[in-house]
Parts: C-alpha cells; sequence; structure tokens
C-alpha cells in the first residue's frame, strides 16, 4: 500500500503582519512590511519542559514524568531593509527632521529614527506563507527586535525579528495554527 501524499513545506513567500484582535483570530488585514533575507526565517517550538519522579526501588528510570512547563514558540527572521515605518513598527519610537553635514561636510535634511528611551512592548499578529501554500499564523505575537549591522562590504544590515507566540485572546485560537491551502 502506498503512503498517501502529506503536506510538505520549504521556503517563505511572505511574512504579514496586523493588529491583535481583542476577541481573538486573526485580523483580516495583513501587510507584509519589509522584504526578509534569504535563508533567516524559522519557525521552532522548544520541547516541553518536564519533572522526573524516581522511586528508591528503580532509580534508573522515572516512575512519573509531568509537563512542567510547555516550550515557547518562535518565528525568527531577519529583514534585510527598512524604512522609518518599520523601525517605529518594530522598536517604537519617533521620527524628526534635523540637519545633519555628511563626510565632506555638504548639509542634508533627513528624517531620523528616534529609538524610545523606555522600554516598549510590542504585539502583532503575524502570518508566513510559503511557496508550498502552507502557512503559519501565530494570533498574538511578542515582537522582538535587534540590530545586526555588520558594516563590511560582504554582509548587509539587519534588524532580525523574533515573533514569540503568546496566550492568544480567543478562546478558539491556538498560540499558533498551520494550514495548507488545497484550492
Amino acid at each position: 500500500m502506498a503512503i498517501a501524499k502529506k503536506t510538505r513545506s520549504i521556503g517563505l513567500s511572505a511574512l504579514m503582519f496586523g493588529a491583535v484582535q481583542s476577541g481573538g483570530g486573526m485580523p483580516e488585514d495583513m501587510v507584509q512590511i519589509a522584504r526578509t533575507l534569504k535563508g533567516t526565517a524559522n519557525f521552532t517550538t522548544e520541547q516541553d519542559q518536564t519533572q522526573d519522579f524516581y522511586s528508591e526501588e528503580y532509580p534508573d528510570a522515572p516512575e512519573e514524568s509531568v509537563v512542567s512547563e510547555k516550550g515557547l514558540k518562535n518565528l525568527v527572521t531577519s529583514f534585510m531593509e527598512w524604512d522609518n515605518d518599520v523601525l517605529k513598527k518594530l522598536f517604537g519610537g519617533t521620527t524628526k527632521s534635523v540637519q545633519i553635514k555628511d563626510q565632506n561636510g555638504k548639509q542634508h535634511t533627513v528624517e531620523k529614527f528616534v529609538a524610545p528611551k523606555e522600554y516598549v512592548e510590542i504585539e502583532m499578529a503575524v502570518r508566513a506563507l510559503t511557496p508550498y501554500k502552507v502557512g503559519i499564523d501565530i494570533p498574538r505575537a511578542k515582537i522582538l527586535a535587534r540590530f545586526v549591522w555588520n558594516m563590511t562590504r560582504t554582509e548587509i544590515a539587519q534588524i532580525e525579528v523574533t515573533c514569540r507566540a503568546m496566550a492568544p485572546a480567543g478562546a478558539e485560537d491556538g498560540t499558533y495554527e498551520i494550514f495548507a491551502i488545497t484550492d
């Protein structure tokens, strides 16, 4: 008997963001905010932590093993481009118009991103889509972003973005949901 073909997935075709819905579920309007650097996207589910209980009579194998803490679920990627709107979405902060001089002394007016002084918590709904028409939805994700900016001519500046799945708002929502588009 042949094994029926199952879902397969390779690559990333789009990573989209939207507002977390107070009643749960995924938002209707989601947008791709920047291009991702090839080969940087991954979705991982950490192994749950367990507590093992041993008896004096059988010390080499647990009598009971219970899950004491569920593992984290993270979607991580690196953006290879940004503008001030992307920076504000990922880091918080503001912008301001200022005059600067370049290395040749020429004056320019620029719109400068100003990082926030205080800690900013950012949450968004996240959807990853693959060329194999497979998707991952995270209805409520904590967004943790950081620059990885190696100033060499052989590497591109990146913003590493971790989308950590959080407890969902909706009773019917999972911390993450996987689907395949079949039509």
